[in-house]
């Protein structure tokens, strides 16, 4: 909190060069991702490779939310959370979907179903868009 106070106090002021700037949403996003990482590798201890394939399905997802609702939700805000909380339900219905056939598989099986998974989901999009 500390951290995002401080942050925003310098973009205000404009001390911040816009390339930081710039560089704030990947980073979160990064983060992000790094303590689910932690969350499924460090604390469960499964070892699974596909967690790139669910962030990108949850964040095309809460970007499509976001243009379409953006004439029905002016505020920002309000857009953002109801963004991500769609990008959350949606990249949970495909991690659902996906462990239905791998339920009983572990270690490095679970490492290649899931590492195969991601690698699908960017074909998906690399071809899509």
């Amino acid at each position: 909190m500390l951290a995002y106070i401080i942050i925003e106090i310098l973009m205000y002021t404009g001390s911040l060069k816009s390339l930081f700037i710039n560089l704030l949403v990947p980073v979160t996003s990064y983060i992000i991702v790094a303590l689910a990482l932690n969350l499924v590798v460090g604390v469960s201890g499964e070892l699974s490779l596909g967690h790139a394939g669910f962030m990108s399905i949850g964040a095309f997802t809460g970007v499509i939310v976001s243009n379409v609702m953006a004439n029905i939700i002016p505020n920002d805000i309000l857009r953002l959370v109801v963004s991500i909380i769609m990008g959350a339900i949606v990249a949970a219905f495909f991690g659902f979907l996906i462990s239905i056939p791998v339920l009983k598989l572990q270690g490095d099986y679970l490492a290649i179903v899931t590492l195969a998974f991601g690698q699908i989901i960017k074909s998906l999009i690399n071809n899509t868009f």
